[in-house]
């Protein structure tokens, strides 16, 4: 297997710039800006006070004093101006960065596929720095293989060179890239899901994008209460069917057909024809046959396991 490359137009950049960027990012995400190694990524959410997601973030430390904010290309306008709105007097501007820094999906089947220029960082969130300046952020992925996000400014001649030798590699569509997201079991925001979920319902406690011990932060409330007091009856799962599915759809179970018992989040289409999604359920009815799509004689739904566990009931 070579090592296949994904130009990634469906996720959006937005960058925040001067010396009290992270302080913003810190006092509206889910997530601790204020102790955050360069050589780490940031995973967070955007909440309106209700507790509800409206953007999911990967934040990178892009050069000093300026952070950059990856999410789904749908929703990035709403959640830029939704940041402004809390600039105030702090020293730091935001603003689209999309036309300057290009976004490439990378995978291999292995580490030996990279070339030594491009060798990813060891671990899952990690940022390595290339020598043109480039980014290089190493994902989560399921099995052996190594998957990779490089950001790159086009108005440098080092990094302009860089994105041609990306183009020449072998394509990985955009959908096969949406499919290893959700396998590894990571979410992602998009127009039709936002103020749906609290981030527990999408698992992102599980995966490092809400800090338990920062301050206050619009919806934090909701989000300590669904995590100390056990009243989490929702959480994100592998599904899988024939038919074809889109983030919005609703899930109906069998046991109770007549109210919806999730929605699909993100969702692909395999090599086969068969469709793969995240899906929101009832924790109660998720492990019970009987899921299907959009009513209770709709195409059948299988759940399939996700890479990580959920911890116990309290």
């Amino acid at each position: 297997m070579p090592l296949f490359s994904c130009p990634l137009d469906s996720v959006a950049v937005l960058r925040v710039s001067g010396p009290q960027g992270a302080d913003l990012l810190h006092a509206q995400l889910s997530q601790d800006f204020q102790n955050w190694p360069a050589d780490q990524a940031r995973l967070a959410a955007l909440l309106n006070p209700q507790g509800r997601m409206l953007a999911d973030f990967t934040a990178l430390q892009w050069a000093p004093e300026q952070i950059v904010l990856l999410l789904d290309a749908s929703i990035a306008a709403s959640a830029l101006q939704r940041l402004r709105m809390f600039v105030l007097r702090l020293k730091c501007t935001l603003d689209d960065a999309g036309d300057a820094l290009q976004r490439h999906g990378l995978l291999g089947a292995t580490w030996g596929n990279y070339p030594a220029r491009l060798a990813p960082p060891t671990q899952p969130w990690s940022v390595r720095r290339l020598e043109s300046g480039a980014l290089l952020l190493r994902l989560p992925q399921t099995g052996h293989a190594v998957r990779c996000v490089l950001i790159s400014d086009s108005t440098q001649p080092a990094q302009q060179a860089l994105q041609a030798e990306l183009a020449a590699l072998p394509a990985l569509s955009p959908s096969d890239w949406v499919l290893q997201d959700i396998r590894a079991g990571l979410p992602h925001i998009t127009q039709a899901t936002q103020q749906l979920f609290v981030p527990q319902m999408l698992n992102l406690e599980l995966i490092g994008g809400v800090n338990f011990k920062k301050g206050c932060y619009p919806g934090q409330e909701v989000v300590a209460r669904s995590q100390y007091r056990g009243t989490l009856k929702r959480r994100t799962y592998l599904v899988s069917g024939a038919a074809p599915l889109q983030a919005g759809q609703e899930l109906v179970h069998a046991a109770d057909p007549g109210q919806p018992c999730g929605v699909v989040v993100n969702a692909a289409p395999d090599d086969a024809g068969r469709w793969w999604a995240l899906a929101e359920l009832k924790i109660a009815l998720a492990e019970q046959p009987g899921l299907h799509l959009g009513d209770a004689n709709g195409p059948a739904m299988d759940v399939g396991a996700l890479p990580y566990t959920f911890p116990a009931p309290a």
